[in-house]
């Protein structure tokens, strides 16, 4: 009987098209990459994105070097969104790792089989640790890989945008920023969630998704949001999972996005009921996956799965 993962991987979302396709798989082999750092940037200011484009492309950057049965450094994505970590097939090919059993993959339009292997993994600082990965075809998860919540439990994950760094940590500060927001969550199926948000002062049940460019609110927030703001247009769009499934979804420009006590400017939400959301029970009640668009809107987001907690660092220069 195959084994069920969890995958929260989507992708896509160009709202000025209206369709949707998975971003180019551009990760690459690091030479000799001894960090995760990426294009070294001046000492200026942080402007966070002004579009949907601008985000695709940082996010298609946000990676971590890894290295795979003793060979790499690889650049994989870290998904905060996904239970399990998945390699790209040719990768696992290159590598000759031998393929497993199947194992089904939940993914956000769907649940599909895919082969199983298992391998040594290092990041960063960290011992070697043996992992089982999903494969999938590159073309599916936009790149070589993605290390899922399997990989990151009791680390911390930062996301620095305006470094242009992501980090993967051993728990251990002790000191408080006072630059920085903290914000308590909880846990669902090992994702953190914050439960002090609302979009157009409707509560909703937040999750952080490092491993999604876009933002996307399940239909039972479309429409309470949309009964509050009748004539919001709407434009349709394709969301596209890293199972290689699509799912229909919606587009609104929605004001007052509120994460604890930081209220966020008009931003485009996509709006489907993804199946993940239906393994969460979260059809009929407002729910949201907050992306890489709304998390580049902060120099920096600290996801501290050893304490259960999550920071968010303001632009000095303020919203943009």
């Amino acid at each position: 009987m195959a084994q069920r993962l969890i995958d929260r991987r989507t992708f896509g979302l160009l709202a000025g098209a209206g369709v949707a396709c998975a971003p180019a798989a551009s990760a690459a082999l690091i030479e000799n990459a001894p960090a995760s750092r990426l294009t070294p940037l001046a000492n200026q200011p942080y402007v966070p994105p002004t579009s949907l484009s601008t985000v695709a492309d940082m996010y298609s950057r946000m990676t971590a070097p890894v290295r795979i049965a003793d060979s790499g450094p690889f650049a994989f994505v870290v998904d905060t969104g996904a239970n399990h970590s998945v390699i790209a097939r040719e990768l696992a090919a290159k590598l000759g790792l031998a393929l497993g059993p199947d194992v089904e993959i939940n993914g956000a339009a769907g649940v599909r089989a895919a082969p199983s292997a298992q391998t040594t993994l290092k990041l960063g600082a960290r011992s070697t640790v043996k992992v089982a990965f999903a494969v999938l075809p590159q073309a599916d998860i936009g790149g070589l890989g993605m290390l899922g919540l399997d990989t990151v439990e009791h680390q911390v994950v930062t996301l620095d945008f305006r470094g242009q760094t992501l980090r993967v940590e051993p728990p251990g500060r002790l000191w408080r920023d006072p630059n920085e927001i903290d914000m308590k969550a909880t846990r669902r199926d090992g994702q953190l969630t914050l439960v002090d948000a609302d979009l157009a002062g409707i509560r909703i049940t937040a999750f952080l998704d490092s491993g999604a460019q876009n933002t996307i609110g399940n239909i039972a927030l479309r429409d309470l949001a949309l009964k509050r703001r009748p004539d919001t247009s709407r434009t349709g769009t394709v969301i596209f999972s890293a199972t290689g499934q699509t799912i229909d979804a919606e587009i609104a420009d929605l004001p007052n996005l509120r994460v604890g006590g930081l209220k966020l400017p008009n931003w485009p939400v996509a709006f489907a009921d993804l199946y993940t959301f239906k393994l969460w029970d979260l059809i009929n009640r407002p729910a949201i996956l907050l992306g890489v668009d709304v998390l580049s809107r902060f120099e920096t987001v600290c996801l501290d799965f050893s304490r259960d907690e999550v920071r968010f660092r303001l632009p000095r220069s303020g919203w943009s």
